[in-house]
């Protein structure tokens, strides 16, 4: 557990610095457009003096805001519109104004009256240009924020068009599918199938992310995960993936029978494979991989029921993985795959109460696969 909470907080770190950097290239871009303005005006002016101005406090409101919200207001807001966090973000900017602005400097300087000092200083253009500036820089993290969300770990990719033209590439893929799934959907009911789906997704979310891992489609109550193969082998992130999402759900069984009668639980298959990866469509693009791997992997997945275990690894897979002797594993030979003619050696993870920490690959060991 305390392995799994510095990982967290290691990735929450580093998007708090890349925050950060953000704000420090907006703030160098600002006291250009400051610098350029004064000289139109005829008003002398050093680049370097309007920089000076705005780093330092960049840098601290970046360090000070991007952390506020990434480790404590991020995951309280998730869940709400972005216009009802919008809203909620520029009252706390507001209240940090008024308190870094008005009251702190009152309270330290003793001349002239509180009520003439805080007019002075907060009922004015200045201030109200002060609060929509880092209202609107917070608002625009937000939104960066979210769109990262919504495309997953792979949304830089989208940016910069690394995809724009089909690339040959070898991913790890992970099915999951709820157990017993349709049973439970004619026991809910439409409705509250729908709200028991949307609060597992929720759930299983973080496991996902911190894996490094790039949800690739939700269909129904399945889910596919996808890794570059240098991830998901690194350190077995997709096997300990399906660990932390099976702990999850598990210490979450209370709450599941409480709201909807029932503990879910996902089966998952897992292949790897080289896959060509590329974006399709013209409005709402979208990122497809094509290959027999996929394929395979959903077939691996649909194999649990047969075998009765909730994970199946391919034989591929678990070469390249090197799990070590504290992981159980037991083979299943001869298992048959729809659409394959031959048999194949499929692998399924025995779950141990403590697992063990799994071990970093090296670059050499990566070279082999």
């Amino acid at each position: 557990m305390a392995t799994k909470a510095l990982a967290r907080t290691r990735l929450r770190a580093q998007r708090v610095l890349r925050i950060t950097l953000a704000w420090l290239i907006f703030s160098v871009v600002a006291a250009l457009f400051d610098h350029n303005s004064l000289l139109r005006h005829g008003l002398a002016s050093s680049f370097m003096d309007r920089l000076d101005e705005r780093f330092l406090r960049t840098l601290f409101a970046g360090l000070f805001g991007g952390g506020l919200y990434i480790f404590v207001l991020r995951d309280r807001w998730r869940k709400l519109p972005f216009t009802g966090a919008f809203s909620r973000m520029a009252g706390v900017t507001l209240v940090i104004l008024v308190m870094l602005v008005g009251v702190v400097p009152a309270m330290i300087h003793e001349h002239g009256s509180w009520s003439t000092f805080l007019s002075d200083r907060l009922l004015n253009t200045g201030f109200l240009g002060t609060f929509v500036y880092w209202t609107l820089l917070m608002g625009g993290t937000m939104l960066m924020v979210r769109l990262n969300d919504q495309y997953g770990n792979g949304g830089i990719n989208y940016l910069t068009g690394f995809y724009h033209r089909p690339r040959q590439e070898m991913r790890v893929f992970m099915f999951l599918d709820m157990r017993s799934s349709t049973a439970i959907a004619e026991k809910l009911g439409h409705v509250k199938y729908f709200q028991l789906l949307n609060e597992l997704y929720s759930d299983i979310t973080d496991p996902i992310l911190y894996s490094r891992g790039e949800i690739y489609q939700y269909v129904g109550d399945e889910i596919s995960v996808s890794w570059s193969l240098r991830r998901g082998v690194g350190r077995q992130r997709c096997i300990r993936c399906f660990q932390d999402i099976r702990s999850k759900l598990q210490g979450r069984a209370a709450h599941y029978e409480k709201h909807y009668g029932i503990a879910p639980m996902f089966k998952a298959g897992f292949h790897y494979g080289p896959v060509t990866t590329g974006e399709v469509g013209l409005v709402k693009k979208e990122r497809i991989y094509s290959g027999d791997v996929v394929n395979t992997a959903a077939h691996i997945q649909n194999a649990c029921n047969e075998y009765g275990v909730d994970n199946l690894i391919s034989h591929e897979l678990i070469e390249v993985l090197r799990l070590p002797s504290a992981f159980k594993v037991r083979e299943i030979d001869g298992a048959e795959l729809k659409g394959k003619r031959e048999t194949t050696t499929l692998w399924t993870l025995v779950h141990t109460d403590t697992p063990q920490p799994l071990p970093r690959h090296t670059k050499k060991d990566l070279q082999n696969v």
